[in-house]
């Protein structure tokens, strides 16, 4: 098997990629690069990703970047049946999930988390969140509706759309967002599922993320 080294950074995309590869079975380590540190941007791991952005995973002396081609390697790859293999449909299915998380729900964030890559006229911000709040949480409603009557994204099996989903629900739920949006319960019901998952917790306090402060900004 090749080795693989996961750069990670606390509360990213990347993190879902981390409890992927927890889950999987496969030997893997751990770089942290703390985006709010500045380490994206360093020479060093720009050498990784030119672009800078996390997460990246070295497959011997390759690297994979994006979330959802890093989760579909590990989906692949691994022993423990994350993505479905003989079932076209299903297959579609986790990828038609992991588009939307990509796409639709990580942009609907941008309002709040960084207008900048959207305006670049600063007094413009609370126009923008005038339109961009109110499109949020009409998003992630649609990710409640989507696991009504689920326990996992794709049914009864837990595959690695689900640690995705947790990353943002943990965005969700964050103290500068929260007010927000609307109760969730679907997703709220998906979330404790993960969270009673020994492999989520152990890569989140590998991450330095913790019960008291999973919540931060």
């Amino acid at each position: 098997m090749p080795k693989l080294t996961l750069f990670t950074s606390p509360r990213a995309c990347s993190g879902a990629c981390h409890i992927a590869l927890e889950e999987s079975g496969l030997d893997y380590d751990i770089e942290l690069v703390k985006i709010r540190e500045g380490r994206h941007l360093t020479e060093e791991y720009l050498r990784i990703n030119p672009w800078g952005k996390i997460p990246a995973l070295r497959i011997d002396g390759e690297v994979l970047t994006e979330a959802q081609a890093i989760l579909s390697y590990i989906g692949d790859t691994s022993a423990n049946n994350l993505l479905p293999r003989n079932d076209a449909l299903a297959r579609a299915r986790a990828h038609e999930w992991m588009n939307f998380l990509t796409a639709t729900v990580h942009i609907a964030f941008r309002p709040l988390f960084k207008p900048q890559y959207l305006i670049g006229d600063e007094s413009l911000y609370p126009k923008l969140r005038e339109v961009g709040i109110p499109n949020l949480k009409n998003t992630l409603l649609e990710v409640d509706r989507r696991l009504e009557n689920r326990d996992w994204a794709l049914g009864d099996s837990y595959s690695v759309v689900d640690p995705y989903l947790l990353v943002f629900w943990i965005w969700s739920q964050r103290d500068d967002v929260v007010p927000h949006v609307a109760d969730m319960p679907n997703w709220r019901a998906h979330a404790e599922r993960m969270f009673n998952r020994p492999a989520t917790w152990r890569c989140l306090n590998i991450e330095g993320v913790t019960k008291d402060n999973i919540s931060d900004p």
